[in-house]
């Protein structure tokens, strides 16, 4: 399970981890270590129940490498429109290591820098969580105003 770049192939360890700790979350309706689809990934479909009814789906996509490099990508679709964001860290021109691409279409352009813990584990908990926790706030919010 490689990609393009042969030094850098997927921490299997890491995405089984989350994997199983992803499983143990009331939020979460599904998770997929390596789908056909996604060879790399690790696919977290979380439950539409926790979102207002415009919401149709939203999954999590996990990719770790051994090199510390990770994308996390959060998919969202409301009513045949499909919106994403993504938090990386991997070398590339655009950003410094750590970056974050928001919504709605994790343009390449609206990158901010970041920094992250070092474990990607800990990203999770302390980056992305709360970030999906206060994107359903918002999603509620709007649906009722």
């Amino acid at each position: 399970m490689t990609d393009s770049d042969p030094s850098r192939s997927a921490d299997v360890a890491t995405l089984r981890y989350l994997g199983r700790a992803f499983g143990r979350r009331d939020e979460v309706r599904q998770t997929s270590l390596f789908p056909s689809n996604k060879p790399e990934s690790l696919v977290v479909t979380l439950d539409v129940e926790y979102y207002p009814e415009s919401v149709d789906g939203v999954s999590l996509e996990v990719r770790a490498y051994t090199n510390g490099d990770f994308h996390v990508s959060y998919h969202e679709r409301r009513a045949g429109d499909r919106r994403g964001c993504r938090w990386d860290r991997h070398d590339q021109p655009h950003n410094t290591r750590d970056h974050f691409h928001p919504l709605p279409d994790a343009a390449t352009d609206a990158a901010v820098d970041r920094s992250y813990a070092t474990d990607l584990t800990r990203v999770i908990e302390g980056a992305v969580l709360p970030w999906v926790d206060e994107r359903v706030g918002a999603l509620w919010e709007s649906d009722t105003s």
